[in-house]
């Protein structure tokens, strides 16, 4: 072996690519660190999967590169050349390009420097991610003609777009039940790889998801981060985008994204028929009719935490006099204008409600259950700190993406709560201790506040005031253990004092995905798939969502502006690849396991 002091990254890339193609497992040892991580986005394994060592994921790269046939290897023409990161001299940083037998994708090495192996660097990170189909290029822009075949020498383009968008003469290949910005984006996307989709969405109009929610809401993520595919908003949108002009964004969205969109309309239920490949979906439309749709593909984008409310059992709740309504139908704090409130729960919902309720004069207890994570905006904002140094928001996507391997997400987190949250909010911390808001263990990487999106979809707050509030006294804060029963005017405590309200409002959550998949798909079904969004699988990914479900041609997708857009892409070329008929057939008998593998362990 030759030494070389300098890095030589188009070196390292033609051995990299020499060891896939040759299936060479010891050369493949040479460029990678024993403790080192991969995570693929459909360009090698045809789904999201991930490795946690290199002896972790050696075997499944290898393998799965005799399938995709990755050629080509070079550096990157479209992003940062091959660089020490600035502020971080122990990390090398190359984007690589590359081709397969089905598509392009980008890769991204994060390696040590290290003068002693073959090319000055060892790779301890590899992220690889599809980025498009030879069998699907992109329409160029601004296409000749008019954007529209008609059917008669008389239709013009609304009635042409109005009688398709109908689906009378043929069947959507792809149905997406949920009209907020996870559906219109993965529709938008689909629609420019040719795939005729229909979204359905059961509010009166499009944006209605937002516009309906409480007085006082706005996006808790600034517009640098929430940019939506093909679409910018104009200049003059807001840091944080209210509700009620997001809402009539999403509306616009689809308009102009040409999607076809059912409103009031309400998704009933869901079979599949094995043999043909089709879903049979029972839709009940605006005028209470039901219709029968037959998709090839099915995606459920209903919400973060599906569809349902979480209501909980409250001892007594039958004697109170006053107004119980959950989160998802509070009507505004200007109802209870003066009155008394109780707000059961901690997480952002509960603050945000608690806030609006204070500003119209309405005397305001929080009642905490359980354990919350508290920080501010701007702490939560610096952890994805490049989208407002002026860094495209594609690369920022990219390199998020790529440090999603679970252990390095963890340890991220960890880190950055104690570096970032608690040399900045320490102080509100304290304070809301002492008015007893109980917060979670800062020292438990599952507790940070992210990680609970992911595991349990709420059981935070990013602070846009209401901890103040609560700090200062002005929102009160008790114990769910010390309350015995709700009585006629409140809730009785357990001292013999009554906490009288008007109107308690629970903002308890929804019940998990489950609920969901079990009332619309059946029992055996959903133990079929398992969790949905609700921790992570055995590979380390966010469970059932974005990636493939063990039901084929069922989809999950959920997540904030920001995490739909790094993902729906890709959900749209798994999809596109699907009905292209070019996934081979071991994609689809093992969730887990590489091409090989997959008959040795009887599939």
């Amino acid at each position: 072996m030759t030494e070389s002091h300098e890095p030589d990254p188009s070196a390292w890339l033609k051995d990299f690519e020499a060891v896939l193609t040759g299936n060479d497992a010891e050369g493949f040892r040479m460029l990678f660190a024993e403790q080192a991580w991969w995570r693929d986005n459909v360009a090698f394994t045809w789904n999201y999967r991930q490795g946690n060592s290199r002896d972790d994921f050696e075997q499944l790269i290898l393998r799965s590169a005799q399938d995709v046939q990755p050629r080509g290897l070079r550096i990157s023409s479209e992003w940062p050349g091959p660089s020490v990161i600035a502020g971080d001299p122990d990390v090398y940083e190359l984007f690589f390009s590359f081709e397969t037998r089905v598509g392009s994708g980008t890769g991204l090495v994060h390696a040590h420097l290290d003068p002693s192996s073959k090319h000055g660097i060892r790779a301890w990170r590899l992220y690889t991610v599809l980025d498009s189909l030879n069998d699907s290029p992109l329409p160029a822009p601004h296409p000749r003609g008019r954007g529209f075949t008609p059917m008669n020498a008389k239709e013009n383009w609304l009635a042409s777009r109005s009688r398709r968008a109908q689906f009378l003469d043929r069947e959507p290949e792809v149905l997406i039940v949920g009209g907020g910005h996870a559906g219109m984006m993965l529709a938008a996307h689909l629609g420019k790889l040719g795939v005729d989709t229909l979204v359905i969405e059961r509010n009166e109009r499009a944006g209605d998801n937002w516009r309906k929610r409480y007085h006082n809401l706005a996006l808790h993520t600034p517009v640098e981060m929430t940019r939506f595919p093909y679409l910018s908003y104009p200049d003059h949108f807001p840091e944080y985008i209210p509700k009620d002009k997001l809402a009539n964004w999403l509306e616009s969205y689809a308009e102009q994204m040409d999607l076809q969109y059912w409103t009031s309309t309400e998704f009933l239920q869901g079979s599949y028929d094995e043999e043909a490949g089709i879903w049979s979906a029972e839709v009940r439309l605006a005028d209470g009719s039901l219709r029968t749709l037959k998709p090839r593909e099915l995606v459920m984008a209903t919400g973060g935490n599906g569809g349902y409310p979480n209501i909980p059992v409250l001892p007594g709740i039958d004697d109170f006099k006053g107004e119980l309504v959950h989160s998802s139908k509070f009507p505004g704090g200007e109802h209870y204008k003066g009155k008394k409130a109780i707000v059961l729960g901690v997480g952002t919902s509960a603050h945000d409600i608690a806030y609006d309720l204070y500003q119209n004069d309405v005397d305001v207890t929080m009642v905490q259950r359980n354990p919350v994570s508290i920080l501010s905006i701007e702490s939560a904002n610096d952890a994805y700190g490049d989208y407002f140094r002026g860094v495209p928001d594609v690369l920022v996507d990219i390199r998020i993406n790529a440090g999603k391997n679970l252990p390095l997400f963890q340890g991220a987190l960890l880190d950055y709560q104690h570096n970032v949250v608690e040399k900045r909010d320490g102080e509100l911390l304290k304070r809301l201790e002492a008015v007893g808001m109980k917060l979670e263990d800062r020292n438990d990487p599952e507790r940070v506040w992210m990680y609970k999106y992911f595991t349990h979809g709420g059981g935070y707050y990013l602070n846009v005031g209401t901890s103040d509030l609560i700090a200062d006294g002005k929102i009160k804060v008790i114990q769910w253990d010390t309350i015995d029963r709700f009585v006629e005017n409140g809730a009785l405590r357990k001292d013999g004092s009554v906490l009288e309200a008007a109107v308690v409002v629970a903002a308890t959550g929804y019940e998990p995905r489950q609920s969901e998949v079990v009332k619309l798909f059946g029992e055996e079904l959903s133990e079929k798939i398992g969790a949905v969004a609700r921790g992570f699988d055995a590979d380390g990914e966010w469970a059932n969502v974005w990636k493939r479900t063990p039901q084929r041609g069922l989809w999950f997708i959920l997540g904030g502006i920001e995490t739909e857009r790094q993902n729906t892409w890709q959900v749209a070329l798994m999809i596109k690849s699907d009905l292209l008929g070019i996934v081979p057939e071991w994609v689809y008998r093992t969730h887990q396991i590489g091409p090989e593998a997959s008959t040795a362990v009887g599939h």
